[in-house]
């Protein structure tokens, strides 16, 4: 019977800071699956500013593109602000805003900065796991 070691190993959480907001973010389902939907969101509005996707747009007025552009911008904005909020507190995605000079893109690299952390301590996780228990299997067997 091998026995499941709980304690020790890499550290399940990471400390982030931006102007005033500071928070220890500790990956557990919820904020997990908070970064995995808003992962998904933003990937897909990002794309939708790809120039291939903004090409199909040259079919439509100018009035019309300007419109489309402005809502997805805001789509972005508003989810990414209501990411850090729930994560920074209350008018947490406001002041990253203007951190970023108003830009929703720095934004997202952001959040992003967030996700890579969150995959690198996966990824220790995962390593200590491997190393962690192929050697209890190998001290088993002599």
């Amino acid at each position: 019977m091998t026995a499941i070691n709980l304690a020790g190993g890499p550290q399940e959480f990471a400390e982030f800071k931006f102007g005033k907001n500071k928070a220890k973010l500790y990956f557990n389902d919820e904020l997990n699956l908070e970064i995995a939907n808003t992962r998904l969101s933003i990937g897909k509005k990002l794309d939708a500013l790809d120039e291939k996707k903004t090409a199909e747009l040259d079919k439509k007025s100018v009035k019309e593109q300007r419109k489309y552009l402005i809502g997805l911008y805001k789509d972005l904005r508003d989810e990414l602000s209501a990411f850090f909020d729930e994560q920074f507190g209350e008018g947490a995605g406001d002041d990253l805003y203007r951190l970023t000079n108003k830009s929703t893109e720095r934004m997202a690299a952001a959040f992003f900065m967030i996700v890579k952390e969150y995959d690198e301590l996966r990824d220790q996780r995962d390593s200590y796991i491997n190393t962690y228990y192929k050697s209890r299997k190998a001290t088993k067997k002599k």
